[in-house]
This record gives C-alpha cells, structure tokens and sequence, in this order.
C-alpha cells in the first residue's frame, strides 16, 4: 500500500509541475521538458503491461487537458509506454532484472539510466511531433526543435531523479 501511495503522489506531483510550471515556460516556441514522461520511466521493471498503458493514457490526457492539444500528448504517451518493454528488454543486464527492480539511477547508474530515459524520450517526442505536425514539411527545423527538447527533457528529468531520490 505504500508504494502505491508513494506512486501515485509522484504522478500527482509531476503532472502539476508539468501543467503548473513547465508547460508555461517556453524558450522557442514548443521547446519546454516534458517531466511528466518521468512517471512512467519509474515504474518498476515487472509493472503490468495494461496498467502501465492505462497510466499512460491518463497521464498525457490530463496534460492534452491542460492544454488543448486534442489527445496527442495521450498518443505519445501510450506510445513510449508501448516501446518500454522493448526498450527494457534491450538494455537489460547479463543477469536479467530482479522481479522488483526500479528503473533509476539508484540501481542502475547514470549511463544506463541515459539510455534507457534518452531512447524512451525520443520514441515519446518522435511521436509527439509527428502527431502535432501530421506533415514532413519543414522536417529540418522539426527535427532540430525534436532533439533540442528530448536533450531539455532528458537532462531535467536525471537532474530531478538524481536530487529528488535518495541514494
């Protein structure tokens, strides 16, 4: 019961410092991180897969709410937590994962971890820009504008786990 507490207050807590804080600073025009995406980055290893889907989708819907941006945040969401499996599964140890292992810094390192996050950001906002533009104009400058924000969005969220979870 605790964990689940302790989950559901670091879902709370992300999505009002993505809807509070984040969402309203902007550098150049759409570049602004994504910390929501964290919640489901965190997740344990085991976590069932159609739960974490179900999250998924809330998680972005409450941020396409926020915003009105018509469920694309949603889409990208479903999306990464879609690939997280896959992503797991290619960066797991020798060893394999302990059946309560947790995707952090704390039990994996830093360069794991910037992987893990970096390949899942990227799925997330390949997505995410594709459903916003729904077009290959301009790929360039979308492109340049998608790396810029899965680097802001990488970064903020290792800095945050990094100060946030105690080691």
């Amino acid at each position: 019961m605790e964990k689940i507490t302790r989950y559901f207050i670091v879902f709370v807590v992300l999505e009002l410092l993505q809807i509070l804080v984040f969402n309203n600073v902007s550098a150049i025009g759409q570049i602004a991180p994504y910390l929501y995406v964290g919640f489901i980055l965190v997740l344990p290893v085991t976590f069932p897969p159609t739960l974490l889907l179900l999250l998924a989708f809330v998680s972005g819907f409450l941020i396409d709410l926020s915003i009105n941006s018509l469920g694309v945040h949603a889409c990208a969401t479903v999306m990464m937590a879609f690939a997280r499996p896959t992503v797991l599964t290619w960066l797991s140890p020798r060893v394999g994962y302990e059946s309560n292992n947790v995707p952090i810094l704390r039990y994996f390192g830093l360069a794991w971890v910037l992987k893990y996050t970096s390949v899942c950001v990227a799925i997330h906002h390949i997505t995410l820009y594709f459903c916003f533009t729904l077009t290959f104009d301009d790929m360039g400058f979308m492109f340049i504008r998608m790396l810029i924000n899965v680097f802001l969005t990488v970064l903020v969220i290792i800095v945050t786990e990094y100060f946030v979870i105690k080691r």
